[in-house]
C-alpha cells in the first residue's frame, strides 16, 4: 500500500493514465520552451484543463493504491510556466481541491471556474483566446465520459489559437451508444451520439442496411475498434476544422482493452511537429521493432491531413 488516503472522495485512475500524463507532461514541456521566446505573443500562452479533476487522483493497481499529480500538477509543474493556468470542474468537492492549489503554487495565475466545460470554453474560453488578439493557448480535453459537445471543440478550432490533446472516448461510445444493431439504439443514446459527432452523419459511417430473414435492418458495417473509431472521427470530423491532427494512439487498460483515443489538433505546424515526435516515441517504446503500420520511419508520426 501507497501513503495513507486521505477521508472523503478521491479520484480513482488506472495505471495506463500514466501513459497519457508522460505525453501530456513532455508536450507542454516542449510547447512552453517555444513560447517563451515569442515576443509577438502578447497577450500571453495559456493552459485549459476542461475535465481537470482534483488534481491529485489515486492510482489503482493490483499492487498498491498511491497519490500521483494528475493533469493540473502536470501543468503547473513544468520549468516554463503558462501566463495563465484555467482549472473547469463541475463537482464541487473537486473544485475545492483545485482552489488549494493557488497556496500550493503561489507564483502561478490560476483559475479556477466551477461548470460544465462546454459551456465555460464557449462562452469564456474561446472569446477571450484567439489569432487576432495576439495570444494562445492548449486546451487538454479528458472527459469523464461522453459529454464532450463537438461544438464545443469546433468553437476551439474556430479561435485559430488553440491547440489539443483531445482522449477520444471510444470504449464510452462503444458501450453507451454504438451498439451491433442501430434499431437497439435508443432515442436518448443517439441523441448523445449526435452530441458529440455534432451530426447524424456518423450513422451512415458506421451502419448499412442488410436484408435479414423478415426486413431490412441496420448493421454495423464491422466492428467500431478504437482506432477504426478514432480514424473516422479525425478524418469526418477534426480534419475538417483544424490543420493539422495526429494519428490516434489507442489507450490501453490493464486488460488490454482500449480505452480511448489521444489525439493532437492544432493550426500551427511546430506544435504538429512537436506532437508527432512525442507520439512517435511512444510509440516505439509501446512496440518496439514491431511498429504499427504507418508510422514514418523519420521519427515524425504521420499527420491524416494538413492544409
Amino acid at each position: 500500500m501507497g501513503s495513507q488516503l486521505d477521508p472523503g472522495p478521491v479520484d480513482p485512475i488506472g495505471p495506463w493514465s500514466a501513459q497519457k500524463h508522460q505525453l501530456l507532461h513532455d508536450y507542454l514541456s516542449s510547447y512552453t520552451t517555444v513560447m517563451k521566446g515569442q515576443r509577438w505573443c502578447r497577450d500571453g500562452y495559456h493552459y485549459i484543463d476542461a475535465f481537470a479533476g482534483s488534481g491529485r487522483p489515486v492510482l489503482r493497481d493490483a499492487h498498491e493504491q498511491r497519490y500521483i499529480d494528475g493533469s493540473p500538477r502536470i501543468a503547473l509543474g513544468i520549468p516554463n510556466p503558462f501566463t495563465t493556468y484555467t482549472f473547469i470542474e463541475m463537482e464541487p468537492w473537486r473544485v475545492a481541491r483545485l482552489r488549494e492549489l493557488k497556496d500550493e503554487f503561489p507564483d502561478r495565475t490560476i483559475r479556477v471556474v466551477p461548470g460544465d466545460c462546454n459551456e465555460v470554453i464557449v462562452e469564456k474560453i474561446t472569446p477571450r483566446i484567439r489569432h487576432e488578439r495576439f495570444n494562445r493557448g492548449f486546451i487538454f480535453l479528458d472527459p469523464f465520459g461522453i459529454n464532450l459537445a463537438w461544438e464545443t471543440i469546433e468553437a476551439v478550432a474556430e479561435t485559430g489559437a488553440l491547440e489539443i490533446f483531445l482522449n477520444f472516448p471510444t470504449m464510452g461510445l462503444n458501450r453507451a451508444a454504438l451498439h451491433n444493431e442501430l434499431d437497439g439504439l435508443t432515442a436518448e443514446r443517439a441523441s448523445q451520439m449526435n452530441r458529440v459527432w455534432g451530426s447524424e452523419g456518423w450513422r451512415d459511417l458506421i451502419y448499412e442496411r442488410r436484408q435479414g430473414l423478415w426486413e431490412a435492418r441496420e448493421f454495423k458495417k464491422a466492428p467500431t475498434r478504437a482506432e477504426h473509431l478514432g480514424r473516422l472521427f479525425i478524418e469526418h470530423r477534426l480534419a475538417k476544422v483544424f490543420r493539422h491532427v495526429s494519428d490516434p494512439i489507442v489507450m490501453t487498460n490493464s486488460h488490454g482493452a482500449p480505452v480511448y483515443c489521444l489525439i493532437f489538433a492544432g493550426h500551427n505546424e511546430t506544435g504538429a511537429k512537436i506532437a508527432g515526435s512525442i507520439f512517435d516515441r511512444h510509440q516505439r517504446r509501446a512496440t518496439g521493432p514491431q511498429r504499427r503500420a504507418g508510422v514514418d520511419p523519420t521519427g515524425t508520426l504521420p499527420l491524416i491531413w494538413t492544409g
